[in-house]
């Protein structure tokens, strides 16, 4: 009885059309989109080097000390400045006027100006540089005046000195997109509902004629429930495997390498939403197609809190209402994601599991103790 229980539960949900398109189709096309859309959000963090020109007449061979000072900032992977170097000053000119750089610098009276076109970030980065050099070397003839003797390294002096160090907290890099990828495997975790709400209304006599056939079936309604539940939880849980599967190996976004922890957390979050879905579909009595639309808005206003629209709203949320956090079932699923990314221990993700189990559990509870109150008069 069991096997055939759950194996047409199992058939039935795989050709379920609707569930097709929102548990399998639309997570793909969303991974697709977050992919293409904030690729470039990764990188936003690395500047790269502004184009500049330099005039090489005669009084920039004379400064050897600005020479050298240029000669450090544009070379090496995190040069500061891209320098082309032209002997004339109209040939310079004719480059700023093509946008081919976006400034030049010329040596008058033994000090480098700056000429440019227009006002932007790179040109405001050009005269920062110029006024520092400016500052630094002023500093620097002073000393030597004083001391002419003492030896200065002046890449440590135009390089800055630093009492401060940045390090990481984690073994893994920082990702500013990482959280949306999270909230969306949350999504889906939570779109498992559709599997739990079918299932309850399958075993409803009074919602469909499928529900009111096993209704008499002579078989005890509980282990019908179990059996069917099971069957929609395996069906969600290989969704959301297919969706991890093509997020970390088609579109190489890095989860992190606990595995184990990934495929656990998938599986905490399959049982919750499909917990989700029994409880919404046991306490309504609203037709199915409405009952569909109370779980996909409740859904959508959890992952809107656990920060799938808005970047740095699930912090935003913690900080300012932490109850109201815990007690969102998106946001603990994408932080359970969140800690195994970034957090070398485990206990912050054992709090985020447990949560997500006891609300699970509330959730089965309450359809349970609903389910035991429906009696039908006649089927």
């Amino acid at each position: 009885m069991f096997w055939n229980i759950y194996s047409k539960r199992l058939l039935s949900s795989i050709r379920n059309k609707d569930q097709l398109i929102w548990i399998w189709a639309f997570p793909l096309i969303m991974s697709t989109l977050f992919y293409f859309c904030l690729s470039a959000v990764s990188q936003s963090d690395s500047l790269e080097s502004v184009p500049v020109g330099v005039i090489t007449d005669t009084a920039y061979e004379e400064n050897q000390m600005f020479s050298q000072v240029l000669e450090q900032v544009s070379s090496g992977e995190d040069a500061i400045l891209k320098v082309t170097e032209y002997a004339q000053r109209d040939k310079a000119d004719s480059a700023l006027e093509k946008g081919d750089i976006d400034g030049y610098i010329l040596i008058r009276e033994n000090t480098p100006q700056l000429v440019v076109k227009q006002d932007g970030m790179n040109q405001t980065i050009l005269k920062s540089f110029l006024d520092r050099y400016v500052q630094t070397e002023g500093n620097i003839r002073a000393i030597m005046e004083k001391n002419p003797g003492y030896a200065l390294d002046l890449e440590e002096i135009m390089g800055g000195d630093t009492l401060t160090e940045e390090i990481s907290l984690s073994s893994q890099p920082y990702s500013p997109v990482i959280n949306f990828y999270y909230a969306l495997m949350a999504m889906v975790c939570m779109y498992g509902g559709m599997q739990g709400l079918t299932s309850i209304t399958y075993l409803q006599g009074n919602l469909s004629a499928l529900g009111a056939r096993r209704m008499m079936a002579p078989l005890g309604r509980i282990r019908v429930i179990f059996y069917d539940l099971l069957a929609s939880a395996t069906v969600h849980m290989m969704s959301l495997l297919f969706l991890l599967f093509y997020i970390t190996v088609i579109l190489k976004v890095d989860f992190g390498d606990r595995l184990p922890l990934l495929v656990l957390t998938c599986l905490a979050g399959t049982i919750l939403g499909v917990a989700f879905g029994t409880v919404v579909s046991c306490l309504s009595k609203l037709g199915e197609n409405m009952k569909v639309g109370i779980l996909v808005s409740i859904t959508m206003v959890c992952c809107f809190g656990a920060g799938m629209m808005v970047s740095g709203m699930k912090y935003i949320v913690d900080q300012n209402m932490p109850i109201i956090s815990w007690l969102n079932p998106a946001a603990r699923i994408s932080d359970a994601f969140y800690c195994l990314y970034y957090f070398d221990d485990y206990q912050r993700y054992c709090q985020n599991i447990a949560v997500i189990m006891a609300m699970a559990a509330g959730m089965f509870l309450l359809s349970a103790f609903s389910l035991r109150r429906q009696n039908y008069e006649s089927i």
